[in-house]
């Protein structure tokens, strides 16, 4: 089953953002939260999912409920141990290990900064969703009310 470049594009950018805010490991979202992210129509949600099963971007498994799914983004991007392997095999200048330790945690400190904004713009989304939801049942419960007064 092809997708589109772009559509195809879209849903790996997204599962690979996600996958990464769950730093690999299998998450759980509903199916409308990703037609949300995504912008796409639920039948074009369906066939990305399924292609990229297919195609060995992801891993799918029924969630909770009909309405959610477990995902695996198996395209992660992994730490190499060889880069690892590396900088510990190399002799260095006592200097230049102390500046390397600097510099890493560094960057694990921009890594968790990262992912905590990530995470804010997550909850803001969803907050924002949920603020959307309260706004349209408040809106129905009106109009009830004035049903029921006109009686």
């Amino acid at each position: 089953m092809r997708l589109k470049e772009k559509t195809h594009r879209k849903f790996v950018e997204f599962f690979e953002k996600i996958s990464s805010m769950y730093q690999g490991q299998d998450f759980e979202l509903a199916y409308s939260d990703i037609q949300r992210e995504t912008g796409a129509a639920s039948v074009t949600l369906k066939r990305a999912i399924q292609a990229l099963a297919e195609d060995g971007v992801l891993e799918v498994n029924p969630g909770r409920n009909s309405r959610y799914a477990r995902f695996r983004y198996l395209l992660a991007p992994q730490k190499t141990e060889d880069a690892a392997e590396l900088s510990s095999g190399e002799k260095q200048v006592p200097e230049d290990l102390e500046q390397d330790e600097r510099q890493t945690d560094c960057d694990g400190i921009k890594d968790n900064v990262l992912e905590l904004l990530q995470l804010v713009d997550h909850l803001r989304r969803r907050v924002r969703n949920q603020e959307m939801s309260i706004a349209l049942l408040q809106d129905r419960l009106a109009e009830i009310e004035d049903k029921v007064r006109k009686r």
